[in-house]
């Protein structure tokens, strides 16, 4: 079955919208968007005249300051900034040293191995055969023999100090 729609004539007007009063046949009923409805104006608002509306707003002070709480806020602000700068100061102190400290360690590192690499040039160049050589030849150093050889212990492992002379 049809929906059917039809508006009525001018003369039957809605007093309450000013719109046109529509009927509708069927079962489809279309939907209308909600009109806004006005606010009722309160007796004492369209009575007032400006100059009281004036006078009002002047009258209205703002709350007084509470100089303690004041004080103490501002106190407590400064002294939280202070500790912000000191805290950055400190920051970027820490990030300089760490970074000094990376590279002395890296030039620790280079030297170490620059002195391993000579140490190692150095025992390679010794020849042990002719050090024994030049000892026993030119200098007349002999090995000790069985009877020159004392045996002690020792009960600290540092080292062994001498008290008296050891006779020949």
């Amino acid at each position: 079955m049809a929906t059917q729609r039809r508006v009525t004539t001018p003369q039957t007007m809605n007093s309450r919208n000013n719109s046109k009063i529509t009927y509708i046949h069927g079962s489809a009923a279309p939907k209308y968007e909600r009109i806004p409805q006005k606010r009722p104006v309160k007796e004492a608002e369209r009575t007032a005249t400006p100059d009281i509306q004036k006078k009002q707003k002047v009258q209205a002070k703002p709350s007084p300051v509470n100089v303690p709480l004041l004080v103490i806020t501002l106190v407590a602000f400064a002294a939280l900034g202070a500790m912000m700068l000191q805290y950055i100061s400190l920051s970027s102190e820490i990030s300089v040293l760490t970074n000094s400290i990376a590279s002395l360690e890296s030039d620790l590192n280079d030297l170490k191995a620059e002195n391993d690499e000579y140490y190692g040039r150095i025992m390679s160049s010794v020849d042990l055969e002719k050090v024994r050589e030049v000892a026993i030849m030119d200098l007349g150093m002999v090995y000790a023999s069985e009877d020159q050889i004392i045996t002690y212990e020792s009960h600290v492992d540092d080292y062994v100090e001498q008290s008296r002379v050891i006779k020949d």
